[in-house]
């Protein structure tokens, strides 16, 4: 009973933060994009609650609404990856896959080897600075201005959903003063910290121009350095 009392208050959050994005993406006169937990009973059951902080979705953001969540959880085909989505959610998916099995590079298979391996994505929490739709390329004042705009649903989001490590994709900047951790550790391309709730980890976008591999080691050298 508790455990459905628990996903009820989850679930009723989530109704409650969509309101939240709506009014933000209202201000701004732009349709919204909602984000949040991809599967509220997957994420509640993993054994690493996971939150990937990115800047905004690539959408031109004048004349479409989406669900991420719906879209994420839908991500997988029979060849690996939406068509499309690859560039950013690759890594997103080994990198997840490593931290939820305990798994090393090697021990990961391409997405398009074992589409199965995309379902780890179910499993977490995923939110965008902006909460509506971006180009290509993203516009650092612009994001900002979301940013302190949209500060209070961002760390009510973080705070509900209690994630065990947040992952910044190059978003850390924006969350660094309001935090107010201490200094990095620094882990090649990443760095890393932990506090009394959790590991904070400043990565890169997984999209970033950076192998594969050196994304997933690196990030994955972070969190096994802090998770014990």
């Amino acid at each position: 009973m508790k455990f459905f009392l628990n996903l009820f208050t989850i679930i009723m959050k989530m109704y409650n933060f969509n309101h939240e994005i709506e009014n933000i993406a209202k201000s701004f006169d732009k349709p919204p994009i909602f984000d949040g937990i991809i599967n509220e009973i997957d994420y509640k059951n993993a054994n690493v609650k996971l939150l990937w902080v990115l800047k905004d979705a690539n959408s031109n953001g004048e004349d479409e609404s989406y669900d991420l969540r719906l879209a994420i959880n839908d991500l997988k085909t029979e060849s690996g990856i939406r068509k499309g989505w690859a560039n950013t959610f690759a890594n997103i998916v080994y990198v997840t896959n490593g931290i939820l099995n305990n798994n090393t590079w090697e021990e990961v298979p391409y997405y398009y080897d074992d589409p199965s391996f995309v379902d780890a994505l179910k499993k977490i929490a995923y939110i965008n600075v902006k909460k509506t739709g971006g180009g290509s390329q993203s516009i650092k004042n612009e994001l900002q201005d979301y940013y302190n705009f949209s500060k209070d649903l961002l760390f009510n989001q973080i705070n509900e959903f209690n994630p065990d490590v947040i992952i910044f994709g190059n978003t850390y900047f924006f969350f660094k003063n309001d935090l107010g951790l201490n200094e990095m550790v620094s882990f090649g391309t990443c760095e890393a910290i932990k506090d009394a709730k959790r590991i904070y980890i400043n990565a890169n976008h997984p999209n970033a121009r950076i192998s594969q591999e050196k994304y997933f080691n690196d990030v994955l050298e972070a969190y096994n350095h802090f998770k014990d």
